[in-house]
């Protein structure tokens, strides 16, 4: 992404702030109790340092990203690294295949919200919106994706907290992932130096949601999911009856 749209990328995160608001929340939705001001702040944190990270932060991740995304689309090029599918079995288990699976869809769902967020740099750009964005342009460039984008975007959202729900199977997915890594590293003639940034970012990513989602019961953590998926979706109705009102 160029310099040039980084305003975008704040813009995110400060809309993030609002809709992640308690007290605007509180007035919104019947919470349940389980969604604490301490859980919301968790959710805004975790949004505002893995899917919207500042943009100087950002601009170092980039190229981890791309290489990230290389992985993610041919999952074969992790199965390689492990010699046999025998001894991958042998060494973490018959989940092996489910926790991998788990966790290339989980940064596959990271990377739909990533593409998004490019839409609507390209958007703004074309209409010539220039930085500060004012939240009236913000919502006038959503506005102008076809909605079926933009619900994409809030389900790889969703799908990505989903997957990180089943903290037994997210943590053997660390332990995969901290094995290729260590296999990564061990041969630096094979892998070049930005591939393991990738995959190193891809793990960073699914411990930050280990670590929000591990303190919480069952029930807590798929009533997060819920409210998530809920939240967003309130947001985008909302911008398309404001534009559709006018």
């Amino acid at each position: 992404m160029e310099t040039k749209d980084y305003h975008i990328i704040e813009k995110f995160r400060e809309m993030v702030e609002k809709r992640y608001d308690f007290v605007e929340l509180k007035k919104r939705f019947d919470l349940p109790p389980t969604i604490t001001e301490e859980v919301i702040d968790e959710i805004e944190n975790y949004f505002l340092s893995t899917i919207y990270p500042p943009a100087q932060e950002r601009k170092e991740l980039e190229e981890a990203f791309s290489d990230l995304a290389a992985y993610v689309k041919q999952p074969r090029k992790i199965w390689n690294l492990f010699g046999d599918m025998a001894r991958a079995l042998f060494k973490f288990g018959r989940h092996f295949m489910t926790a991998l699976k788990a966790g290339m869809d989980a940064l596959d769902s990271f990377m739909g919200a990533k593409n998004f967020e490019t839409s609507m740099a390209e958007i703004a750009n074309k209409n010539g919106i220039l930085p500060p964005m004012s939240d009236e342009d913000f919502e006038d460039t959503m506005y102008q994706l076809p909605r079926e984008e933009i619900e994409k975007f809030i389900k790889d959202v969703k799908s990505l907290f989903g997957a990180m729900v089943n903290t037994t199977l997210l943590s053997k997915t660390l332990s995969i992932l901290e094995h290729v890594i260590q296999t990564m590293e061990n041969k630096p003639n094979v892998f070049p130096q930005k591939e393991v940034e990738g995959i190193k970012l891809g793990k960073q990513l699914l411990q930050k949601g280990y670590d929000l989602f591990s303190k919480y019961d069952e029930n807590t953590k798929q009533q997060i999911v819920d409210f998530i998926f809920k939240n967003e979706m309130w947001y985008i109705d909302e911008v398309y009856k404001k534009k559709e009102e006018k």
